[in-house]
């Protein structure tokens, strides 16, 4: 083995760290997104709160946190779910992204008779 080697193999295995570490990043949002997404179509059409929040959690990467929130603007009568993970380097616990996700859904149930 040479010098050159030696000296370079501790940057490989960090970068390899890194890459790992940037697609967690990217599938975790986009399993946010989704569970957002169709939690909001869940609750827009009227399902039970606890319902969508259980499904949502079982769709979102573990540990995530799920919020369902009523919401209105002047025309119609909105859903929002939002989503918030955390994703931690492999080996390096202390470095961290917080990753959020929302999505927003007109409730159909509420336009209902």
């Amino acid at each position: 083995m040479t010098a050159e080697t030696a000296m370079v193999l501790p940057f490989l295995v960090a970068l390899a760290f890194a890459l790992v570490w940037v697609v967690s990043l990217g599938v975790t949002h986009v399993r946010l997104v989704d569970a957002a997404r169709e939690g909001a179509r869940m609750a827009a059409r009227g399902d039970d709160r606890e319902d969508v929040v259980d499904a949502v959690e079982q769709m979102a990467p573990e540990g995530a946190t799920v919020e369902v929130v009523d919401g209105e603007d002047e025309a119609t009568t909105r859903v929002i779910v939002r989503l918030r993970s955390r994703v931690e380097l492999p080996v390096v616990r202390q470095l961290a992204v917080d990753l959020d996700a929302s999505a927003v859904s007109a409730d159909e149930s509420a336009s209902r008779p």
